[in-house]
């Protein structure tokens, strides 16, 4: 009897994220992406996988000057610091409806706002664009438009 509930809540929980369209990975359309202030990365792959009641988000790729990217944090619930390993602007993020189509967050450097950030999924599933802009510590500001597309 525990088996069968057990086993009911997992295909359940399973469903739901099977039909929530920001799983997956997700690779960069450079031609579509803007970058101002900085330079876009050459290329770019994430990944959104569910964990718990959130999700991780996992990113590597290759930088402007051909170095190595990464980027990684994990969301349980919003209006909480999430603490950013790899990202060179801020080291924590703060998201709103991060299950949403449409998150907004603020991104905060040594617990201070820094900018922010809106990720915006198509009706169809299949772009994803992040919108950003941040001051850095030298006072110098950037912007980008990242476009994303599933595979």
């Amino acid at each position: 009897m525990i088996n069968r509930k057990l086993l009911a809540i997992s295909m359940m929980t399973l469903a739901a994220f099977a039909a929530d369209p920001m799983m997956g990975t997700w690779k960069l359309n450079a031609a579509k992406t803007k970058y101002t202030g900085a330079p876009a990365p050459k290329e770019m792959t994430a990944t959104y996988t569910p964990m718990g009641e959130g999700w991780t988000y996992e990113a590597k790729g290759v930088a402007a000057d051909g170095k190595p990217l990464g980027l990684s944090f994990m969301y349980m619930k919003d209006n909480e610091d999430i603490k950013m390993t790899g990202y060179p602007y801020a080291d924590t993020l703060v998201l709103k409806k991060g299950k949403s189509t449409v998150s907004t967050g603020t991104f905060k450097r040594e617990g201070k706002p820094v900018g922010t950030v809106k990720r915006t999924l198509s009706k169809d599933g299949k772009v994803m664009t992040i919108e950003a802009r941040l001051t850095l510590a030298d006072g110098k500001t950037i912007s980008y438009i990242s476009v994303y597309d599933k595979q």
